[in-house]
């Protein structure tokens, strides 16, 4: 348990990190035309549903966190990629991270911090590393104990220890 706490909190520092290097440019940033919906782009991007509501990269985070009520915890700190603040919401079973932008809150990333709940193919902590490769390709497998998925500007990373999910991370694209 030690070694995966670690794990997830070097993944949220390398994340962390990336962002602020970006320096927030006007590429960088997602553009929402409208703030009721899914950034035009982006409309597949990564999602999972817990609890009937779907939890989708670059949604606005409003409607999502009435939705799932409240937070175990809640922290938000001045954001170094984005004007505002970013926030993060602990639902127990998983993390949600939102940016700021325009006045509202998007969807930045969640990951999962136990087995109880599993991504939209069917992965959660626990799962083989064949069960993996079923579900993403083993073209996905970086090398390093780890599968990275991209699509529409958002990143899924799957974390393996002695080929057994240990993480499940999901982030927007900054770069």
């Amino acid at each position: 348990m030690k070694k995966i706490m670690i794990c997830l909190l070097a993944v949220c520092l390398l994340l962390s990190l990336a962002a602020c290097t970006t320096g927030g440019s006007e590429s960088s940033t997602p553009n929402n035309t409208n703030p009721d919906t899914t950034e035009p782009g982006h409309e597949n991007a990564f999602s999972f549903t817990y609890q009937g509501t779907e939890i989708r990269l670059y949604a606005p985070a409003e409607p999502i966190v009435a939705a799932l009520g409240e937070p175990k915890s809640y922290t938000e700190e001045t954001s170094c990629a984005f004007e505002g603040l970013d926030k993060t919401y602990y639902y127990g079973s998983f993390y949600l991270d939102t940016y700021p932008q325009d006045g509202k809150d998007f969807v930045y990333g969640f990951w999962f911090v136990d087995d109880s709940i599993q991504t939209n193919e069917g992965i959660r902590i626990g799962a083989s590393k064949a069960q993996v490769e079923s579900a993403y390709g083993a073209a996905a497998f970086n090398g390093a104990n780890a599968y990275v998925v991209k699509r529409d500007g958002g990143v899924l990373t799957v974390i393996l220890e002695n080929d057994v999910v240990s993480s499940i991370q999901y982030s927007i694209s900054l770069g």
